[in-house]
């Protein structure tokens, strides 16, 4: 795995559980419902993950090698 790729990794991983952390701190606050904050677990953790496969930096060299 290469530095970009951990990089990557960390900043995505850093952020998504601030933004769920917020989430989860906004609706303990205004909604304080248990099905809500479950959902939003589970909305975060999914946008989490296709973000990632979206996104992810590939090792271009190392993929055009395997094609030869």
């Amino acid at each position: 795995m290469n530095k970009r790729a951990i990089k990557f990794i960390l900043a995505l991983t850093t952020l998504s559980v601030l933004v769920w952390a917020v989430g989860e701190f906004l609706i303990a606050e205004f909604i304080n419902s248990y099905k809500i904050s479950v959902i939003w677990g589970i909305f975060c953790l999914i946008a989490c993950c296709a973000y990632s496969v979206w996104k992810c930096p590939w090792n271009v060299d190392k993929v055009d090698d395997e094609e030869d």
